[in-house]
């Protein structure tokens, strides 16, 4: 018989000595294990030196990523100033323009009259009717030049209130209308009428007839006691 050769399994001991008076204990390795524990900080050690350097690495790239991203970003912060600036200029130039529209309308739109509800028809029909002078302060009516068979006409709606004459005209005629307008219809030669006193007439309603040529006929608006230019009533109405 061959003589059996026998194998001893090698152990390294490690002793725990307890220094609080407790018991030792005694850890016994087998030497494979002992060598595998011997490498695991070697281990350790080169994982954390790898994830060092990775870290490291990465940034390194970022920092070089920002380094190409800086001029576009530049740009983008001028566009969007530019951009801020365009739109403020905008504004401000839509602003102008609704002004400048507001103003250009308020300038076309007509001044509403202060007489709107004055009596506005022109008081004579017929042939010649040129205007010889105007209201004035001086002249607080305007006088028209007349033919005969012209007819003077009503400037508006209302009641007669007089019929009469006076040293300067043969023949006035005085309408009392609303809102508190009368008018005055004076002629410097006698005249055909068949007029009373409180009688309702129509705006366009002749008074009476003209019987010489070249009569001369004033024309007075009065509100609130005080004469007002007739042109200006009439030229309100369009």
């Amino acid at each position: 018989m061959k003589p059996q050769r026998h194998i001893r399994k090698e152990f390294i001991s490690i002793l725990l000595v307890s220094n609080t008076g407790g018991k030792n204990k005694e850890i016994r390795l087998s030497r494979p294990v002992y060598r595998l524990l011997r490498y695991i900080p070697v281990l350790i050690l080169a994982v954390v030196l790898s994830l060092i350097g990775l870290l490291y690495f990465q940034q390194k790239q970022m920092q070089q990523l920002r380094a190409q991203l800086e001029p576009y970003t530049k740009q983008i912060e001028q566009q969007e100033a530019q951009l801020a600036q365009m739109s403020a200029e905008n504004k401000k130039l839509a602003d102008e323009n609704t002004q400048l529209k507001g103003e250009m309308e308020t300038a076309t739109q007509p001044e509403e009259s202060p007489y709107q509800d004055a009596p506005n028809g022109y008081p004579y029909m017929g042939a010649g009717g040129i205007l010889v002078s105007p209201y004035s302060d001086e002249q607080p009516y305007m006088s028209i030049n007349t033919h005969t068979d012209g007819a003077i006409v009503a400037g508006g709606d209302g009641t007669i209130t007089s019929v009469s004459s006076d040293d300067t005209y043969p023949f006035i005629v005085e309408i009392k209308h609303e809102d508190g307008y009368i008018t005055r219809y004076l002629s410097n030669e006698a005249v055909q009428a068949q007029l009373e006193e409180n009688t309702q007439v129509k705006m366009g309603d002749t008074l009476f007839t003209i019987t010489v040529d070249n009569t001369q006929f004033d024309y007075q608006i009065i509100y609130k006691n005080k004469p007002i230019d007739p042109l200006v009533v009439i030229e309100a109405k369009g």
